[in-house]
């Protein structure tokens, strides 16, 4: 155990550079030495540990390869590993996680698939059973296991999930895909073994698959046969995708120079769906037991919405009432439980910190099959509950139910709903009787798709040994993104020294020019506010939305404390406490102070008031960009063009309905 703290300490020794390259080496190393005591504490300290699943650490100078090799209860799983070459991977340099069949577990599983052994399987079949298996550049142990799935997917781009159950002795154990935890937390030379009494064997079902094999979903796929939207649910992958090998050679796993990013770029572009489904019970209590009064139902709430289109009574139709109240529970991108909102209320290097104020509701907008159909998904912070679906002002609301959560599908997610959702006229209230806030990455299905977004949850160590990601996309990866020649779009994940409003952002450099089509908008008279951080480092840019020019070029370099921007911190002025006269001076230049709901974790970049909240922070501001009138719901173009070469930023943008502006809170 004491070789294990030995070997933490010369893990942070050896990112004392990147440490200088920001603050002082003093301040830095006093943090540092505290950070090893409460570590080398908590190591010692586990060494007797009686942890849930009986997880124990050692540590080994073996690599991965080695030791599954050296032991012969998993001489069945050294053999997949040495048949498809993926043996190499465990012996060399770099980070996994491998899920280690025992023997007894792989035999079971040759049985159920009507084999005598691993001879009778093809070795394309064989690699994706490794793959399976493993997961590349993260070490997941046991303390970052959590219901529900993994954050981080295998090495064949799918989900892994965890359950917690109890043995005959009354012993916690996890699950991994339905196996047994043996043995968890061996730590060797280059990854984390935990042994199986199973084999992770995802399905090969599609989205619409998974519906129609759960008999509590019969009517639900029952309509969603008969719509024809099931058609909308089967892709699995881009297939046409061709690696962007110059891209991938100018920054694929190279340092980002952003404080230890390191630079990625997509090998695939995976599609995925996501269906909230309303079990036959659930629709029984909305007087729904069959298509006939499904239709009925429908009719009652999207006829009175949608009048012109009341007479289309082909249910194949876009536009028909019941093509319209199934389309309403799918969503165009894979959502686990915990991606709804919980990973972007909870993001930064430690496991259980935020970039969020707790004293403040959040919400997440979700854009539906449904043509033109918003969804809000929210955290309730008074009761803590996530995924509380189109809560309406008198507390009705729709959430998951327990009972069907986080079931697996080639191509996405389904999960079960305790109500049904619809479109109304009551949904279409609440979302305009408050402001919409929506970070930059949610506007782009591929970001989760492909495992992208937010990033993975990490310890403390793994804060050194895993920096965040910038991604870097070709042309045309994300269909609601328009990009010129020569611009370079990046996607940064969330990174506990952005002062950003789910830690993560949008980040372009040089002379961009780019235009993003956000999520429907409902009708309305708004105004917008683009969000950011200045920096000396940024350029200028010009912003236009749906095609015409907003203001003049905006100078990204200016913080609050500019005397155009005319920021105050709170608190400053004894005349004006709360800043609420500081707040009307900066209406009137065309500026906003960031929100009161969100901070910076770690003070290497911004300390001071930004990690009480944004709103005491110069760094962070909103700049208003108009009042425009939408006539109908529907999509809009945000379009950016470099008035001077330099970084540029995108964190959020907000639409606040203009009858609210004079009762917003700070929030």
């Amino acid at each position: 155990m004491i070789s294990k703290v030995k070997q933490s300490i010369s893990k942070y020794m050896a990112m004392d550079a990147v440490f200088k390259a920001r603050n002082s080496f003093a301040g830095q190393w006093m943090r540092l030495m505290q950070m090893l005591i409460v570590a080398g504490v908590l190591f010692l300290g586990s060494c007797n540990s009686d942890d849930i699943g009986g997880n124990y650490y050692t540590f080994s100078g073996e690599t991965v390869g080695a030791y599954i090799r050296s032991n012969p209860e998993y001489s069945e799983f050294t053999r997949i590993l040495d048949t498809t070459k993926v043996m190499g991977l465990l012996n060399a340099y770099g980070q996994y996680t491998c899920f280690v069949p025992t023997n007894e577990a792989l035999r079971a599983y040759y049985a159920a698939k009507g084999k005598e052994s691993l001879a009778d399987f093809t070795v394309d079949s064989l690699r994706i059973m490794a793959y399976n298996h493993l997961i590349k550049d993260f070490l997941v142990s046991t303390e970052s296991f959590r219901e529900g799935m993994l954050s981080n997917l295998s090495m064949n781009g799918r989900n892994i999930s965890v359950a917690f159950d109890s043995d005959e002795l009354g012993r916690n154990v996890f699950l991994i895909n339905g196996a047994l935890v043996q043995r968890g937390d061996i730590e060797l030379h280059n990854g984390m073994v935990h042994i199986l009494e199973g084999v992770i064997s995802p399905t090969d079902n599609t989205v619409p698959d998974v519906i129609a094999e759960i008999p509590e979903f019969s009517l639900f796929s029952q309509a969603l046969t008969e719509t024809g939207l099931y058609a909308l649910m089967l892709d699995i992958e881009d297939t046409d995708y061709e690696l962007p090998v110059e891209l991938i050679e100018d920054h694929a796993d190279k340092d980002g120079g952003q404080g230890g990013v390191i630079k990625r770029v997509p090998r695939q572009r995976k599609y995925g769906f996501t269906a909230l489904v309303p079990s036959n019970s659930v629709l029984a209590q909305n007087d729904i037991t069959d298509l006939a009064s499904m239709k009925n139902f429908a009719r009652q709430v999207y006829d009175a919405m949608y009048p012109e289109d009341a007479d289309v009574e082909d249910i194949t139709d876009r536009r028909n009432s019941l093509n319209r109240f199934v389309a309403y529970h799918l969503l165009d991108r894979t959502i686990p439980q915990q991606y709804f909102i919980e990973a972007y209320d909870n993001t930064g290097f430690k496991i259980g910190t935020s970039h969020s104020v707790k004293s403040f509701d959040m919400s997440e907008y979700l854009e539906t099959l449904a043509p033109n159909a918003l969804m809000e998904v929210k955290v309730i912070r008074s009761t803590n509950e996530y995924n509380v679906f189109n809560q309406l002002p008198n507390g009705k609301a729709v959430r998951l139910d327990g009972t069907f959560v986080d079931m697996d599908a080639v191509n996405g997610i389904v999960h079960g709903i305790d109500g049904v959702l619809v479109y109304s006229q009551e949904v279409v209230d609440m979302l305009t009787s408050k402001r919409i806030r929506m970070d930059a990455a949610s506007f782009f299905r591929e970001l989760r798709n492909n495992d992208m977004r937010v990033g993975k949850r990490y310890t403390e160590l793994d804060s050194i040994n895993y920096p965040r990601e910038s991604y870097y996309f070709p042309p045309n990866y994300m269909e609601r993104l328009w990009t010129s020649e020569g611009t370079q779009f990046t996607y940064l994940t969330a990174d506990d020294r952005f002062l950003d409003y789910q830690g993560d952002e949008i980040w372009l450099v040089g002379l961009y020019h780019f235009k993003i089509e956000t999520p429907p908008i409902p009708a309305g008279t708004y105004e917008i506010r683009f969000g950011y951080q200045p920096t000396p480092f940024r350029g200028a840019a010009q912003m236009y939305w749906d095609g015409l020019p907003v203001g003049i070029p905006l100078d990204l370099r200016l913080d609050g404390s500019s005397g155009k921007v005319g920021y105050e911190a709170p608190g400053d002025n004894p005349t004006d406490p709360d800043g609420f006269d500081n707040d009307r001076m900066m209406r009137n230049r065309g500026y906003m102070k960031a929100p009161a709901s969100f901070k910076v974790l770690n003070p290497e970049w911004y300390g001071g008031g930004a990690l009480e909240s944004a709103r005491k922070s110069p760094a962070a501001l909103r700049k208003i960009l108009g009042i425009f009138t939408f006539e109908e719901d529907g999509r809009h173009v945000f379009e950016v063009r470099a008035a001077r070469e330099g970084e540029f930023m995108l964190d959020y943008l907000e639409f606040m309905p203009i009858e609210l502006i004079e009762f917003e809170g700070i929030d």
